[in-house]
């Protein structure tokens, strides 16, 4: 029974690490990267950045457009028999002889009440907003770069801590194997370490799955493929930043000027407003003026003539675009309120969220790592020679591996509050 259960467990961890490194070595590439390195990868291959980058020339391209004069028109009329002139028996075909029928015309299309700058200006606005989308959309993918980024890094920090407790405690567990075949360990207690160390692995399994997953994100974002990244962060920068010098109301002022999302409230607020004006141009009629010629159409011969033509508003005069423009416009002032308070809110979560986290990490004893790791393996020591139980071996095992989770999470968490204030106020506050 004994001999069964100890092939289940070293088939269970054989396969384990296997898968791990099967997933591992999936990736085709491994790269170093630091924050400034991945800040420039980024803005130079990102397809969603690039992409948008052409809406905004496109945008650009409707301004050139607008500014354009509508093309003349011209018709030219000729006719096909001329049954008065006979030649030879038959009728003359496409008489272009001073006896036949021409007629040539020529007509342009003069905008009035100003609709040709009007649509220039809203195509002006549309190119600004859209250039505004594009500064957001920066916004907000850096946002998930540098998140992704210091992810990935604590992530990796505590799989470390995992491979660390895994091998010390599978060299306990061959020391004991070994004395269990000699009699000078029970196999209640080796069947206790060996279960602590599956546990181990199963736990290991789940952030080993969220840090593929961190990568599989930031490949997207650098439009890379398979690379393995190791972030490194700058650690003397990381742990010189400090909330105590900033201010609430300071950060909410510098959000209202520099989020793009409020500026694109405005953009549309503008827009709508503009429109309104133009709806109400098209109101009035535009004016067609028309040049002609009729070789033999008119009451004389070669009639030459001048004309004007325009509709005449006694039905439509554009109401129910204007009531459209109407309402837009104000739907937009209740959407700029709702973003301003947006704003608002975000920077206050985000402020308070910094706040607390910061006050939390000042608590933290730097030098308790280093305490926790001498005294971890001091212990291990101690458990070998058989001064500390089972129980108390495996009681601290778990308290360190807790404490170092909780110590990687605390420094994530602690920057990712710095990089969501920035996120919030649109616009880098803090530098890391």
């Amino acid at each position: 029974m004994f001999r069964k259960s100890r092939l289940l467990y070293l088939f269970t961890v054989i396969s384990f690490n296997f898968s791990l490194g099967y997933a591992q070595n999936s990736f085709s590439d491994t790269v170093k990267i630091t924050v400034p390195l991945a800040d420039s990868l980024f803005l130079a291959k990102n397809l969603i950045l690039l992409a948008e980058k052409y809406n905004v020339e496109a945008a650009r391209a409707q301004i050139i457009q607008n500014r354009l004069w509508d093309n003349p028109n011209i018709s030219v009329n000729q006719n096909v028999i001329n049954p008065e002139y006979k030649t030879n028996g038959g009728r003359k075909w496409f008489d272009w002889t001073d006896k036949g029928e021409t007629s040539a015309q020529i007509q342009q299309l003069f905008l009035l009440a100003g609709k040709r700058n009007k649509r220039v200006n809203m195509a002006s606005l549309a190119a600004i907003k859209e250039e505004q989308n594009y500064f957001d959309m920066l916004r907000t993918l850096k946002y998930s770069l540098r998140s992704g980024f210091y992810n990935m890094y604590y992530l990796q920090q505590i799989v470390k801590v995992y491979d660390r407790e895994i091998a010390s405690l599978s060299r306990i567990v061959r020391v004991f194997e070994n004395q269990l075949e000699k009699g000078y360990a029970s196999k209640k207690d080796v069947m206790r370490l060996k279960a602590s160390l599956l546990s181990l692995e199963s736990e290991k399994t789940g952030y080993q799955t969220q840090l593929i997953g961190s990568f599989g994100d930031f490949n997207v974002l650098m439009h890379t493929s398979g690379v393995y990244y190791i972030p490194q962060p700058d650690s003397s920068a990381l742990a010189q930043l400090s909330a105590d010098s900033l201010k609430l109301q300071p950060l909410i002022d510098t959000a209202f000027v520099c989020r793009y999302d409020l500026k694109m409230a405005k953009s549309d607020l503008s827009i709508n407003q503009v429109n309104l004006v133009y709806q109400k141009a098209l109101a009035v009629p535009d004016l067609t003026v028309i040049a002609g010629w009729d070789r033999n159409g008119s009451f004389v011969h070669n009639y030459n003539f001048v004309g004007l033509q325009m509709d005449l508003p006694f039905f439509n005069r554009n109401q129910g675009n204007i009531k459209t423009a109407n309402f837009n416009v104000e739907s937009s002032k209740l959407k700029l309120q709702s973003t301003e308070d947006q704003v608002k809110s975000d920077v206050t979560q985000s402020y308070a969220t910094l706040q607390e986290t910061s006050r939390l990490y000042q608590k933290f004893d730097n030098k308790f790592v280093n305490d926790l790791e001498a005294l971890n393996q001091e212990v291990v020591r101690n458990y070998e020679k058989r001064n500390i139980s089972l129980l108390e071996f495996l009681d601290f095992y778990d308290a360190y591996k807790e404490n170092m989770i909780q110590l990687n999470t605390l420094q994530n968490n602690r920057i990712n509050a710095f990089e969501n204030l920035n996120f919030s106020v649109g616009k880098e506050i803090v530098k890391q």
